[in-house]
């Protein structure tokens, strides 16, 4: 199934029933002036296609109601049509999009397909419809709103800075603490959202963006008078993939705060 063409087949049955609609409104506008003047005789002269056209709208009101409940979406996510347009359309607006199977991202957004439910879960919440086309501009609006939101490098590094030092002490193990090392940032994310609730406000596709937005920065310095440096690890298992501002796609993988006395 192509949801273009099944939607397209639709809307040109809506608007015959649109139409139809509208003529069957002129018609008892007619019948209304007819019965304000008192002119019975010229408001019944209207009954007949008045009739008429109220039988085309109960025609064409099956007809939508017999192609809508054509559409058989279970099957339609199963066979992964739905994930195939959903991927054309992410590429025809170079929108980044990786993924198998029913799991995808377009980040900073995570898509699970769900054919038994016949839903997608956008960050674990019901998409609103299942056209493809519809998703992603929704996608598109909502991530440009979220990159255009005000964003303060500076604060949100020494926000950073301060889990990191928890993290530092932590694996410490009551030993002296050693600074300026790497900390996974999955590490530090779990010192930032101690509670699950705080994970639930601030779930780690937020936390994702709001990494790509601190590498994008100009400057690398965290607001407590220290400098801070992304860093590679061997366990990529722990990388947090973002899209950077040129659009490619990047792994963050732990983080280092130095320079202070």
């Amino acid at each position: 199934m192509n949801y273009e063409d099944f939607f397209k087949e639709y809307t040109e049955i809506a608007e015959r029933l649109r139409e139809q609609i509208a003529t069957q409104q002129r018609l008892l506008k007619r019948i209304n002036k007819g019965m304000e003047k008192g002119d019975l005789k010229a408001a019944a002269r209207e009954l007949p296609a008045a009739r008429a056209i109220v039988a085309d709208c109960d025609r064409s009101t099956a007809a939508v109601a017999e192609k809508i409940e054509s559409a058989d979406m279970r099957a339609y996510l199963e066979s992964g049509d739905f994930a195939r347009q959903l991927v054309e359309f992410c590429k025809e607006r170079q929108i980044d999009i990786k993924g198998e199977d029913n799991t995808y991202e377009v980040f900073p957004y995570r898509l699970k397909i769900d054919p038994q439910n016949e839903e997608l879960l956008i960050n674990k919440r019901k998409a609103a419809g299942l056209r493809p086309r519809a998703i992603v501009d929704l996608l598109e609006k909502e991530r440009d709103k979220l990159l255009s939101a005000p964003f303060n490098p500076a604060k949100y590094a020494a926000e950073l800075a301060a889990a990191y030092d928890i993290a530092v002490l932590v694996g410490a193990k009551g030993k002296k603490p050693v600074h300026g090392v790497d900390v996974y940032l999955t590490t530090i994310y779990k010192f930032l959202t101690p509670m699950g609730r705080f994970r639930k406000e601030y779930d780690m596709q937020s936390y994702a963006l709001d990494l790509a937005r601190l590498y994008a920065a100009d400057s690398d310095e965290s607001g407590d008078g220290r400098r801070f440096q992304f860093g590679p690890s061997r366990n990529n298992s722990k990388a947090i993939r973002i899209v950077d501002a040129a659009g490619n796609e990047q792994f963050l993988v732990t983080i280092r705060f130095f320079g202070e006395e």
